[in-house]
C-alpha cells in the first residue's frame, strides 16, 4: 500500500511502505527478465536482404510469379528478420521467424510438432530452409490469406521488386 504526504510546496509526494517497495522491486525484476528473455530469443536470427531471400525462395522452387508476394510477406511479418518472435496473441500463442508462423497450429515449443512437425525454436535461427518449407505447407493449405500482414499490407498493393 502507498500513502502520500504534502511537502512544503503543497504537492503530493508518494510514500511507499515496505510492501510497496517490494512490489516495485518485483515489477522491475520482471521487466528486466522479460527484456533479457526477448533479447535471447532473437540471438540466432538474421536480417535478410531481398536478394538473399529471392535466392532462398528460388532454391525452394517458389514460382517466379510469387516471389514478390513472398518478399512482401517476409517484410511485413518480420522485417525480414528470422529471429523475430511475436506475441502473445489473444489465444496466448506466439508467432515465430521470418514468416511469423503460429505456434498453436504449425510448430511445437521445445520439440517437434504441429502441422509442420517442427520445433518452434528452429524457426528463429538463421537457417530459413525449414521455415520456407513450413510456409509453403501453410500456403498450399490456405494461400497467402493465412497471413494477416499479407492481407492488410500486400494484397492489392504495390509489391517489392524481386529483381537482383
Amino acid at each position: 500500500m502507498s500513502a502520500a504526504r504534502v511537502n512544503n510546496e503543497s504537492t503530493l509526494v508518494p510514500l511507499l511502505d515496505k510492501e510497496g517497495d517490494r512490489e516495485n522491486k518485483e515489477r522491475s525484476q520482471a521487466a528486466v527478465f522479460l527484456v533479457v528473455l526477448m533479447t535471447s530469443l532473437t540471438v540466432d536470427g538474421k536480417r535478410f536482404s531481398r536478394c538473399e531471400l529471392v535466392s532462398k525462395f528460388t532454391q525452394h522452387q517458389i514460382p517466379q510469379s510469387q516471389l514478390r508476394d513472398w518478399l512482401c510477406l517476409s517484410e511485413k511479418e518480420s522485417g525480414m528478420n528470422s529471429g523475430k518472435v511475436g506475441g502473445p496473441n489473444k489465444n496466448g500463442s506466439f508467432d515465430y521467424g521470418i514468416f511469423q508462423i503460429n505456434g498453436k497450429y504449425w510448430c511445437k515449443k521445445g520439440k517437434k510438432g504441429g502441422d509442420c512437425n517442427i520445433n518452434c525454436d528452429d524457426l528463429v535461427d538463421s537457417n530459413i530452409d525449414d521455415d520456407i518449407e513450413c510456409a509453403k505447407k501453410i500456403y498450399k493449405r490456405h494461400g497467402f490469406s493465412a497471413w494477416v500482414a499479407w492481407r492488410n499490407k500486400c494484397d492489392g498493393k504495390t509489391l517489392p521488386s524481386a529483381t537482383c
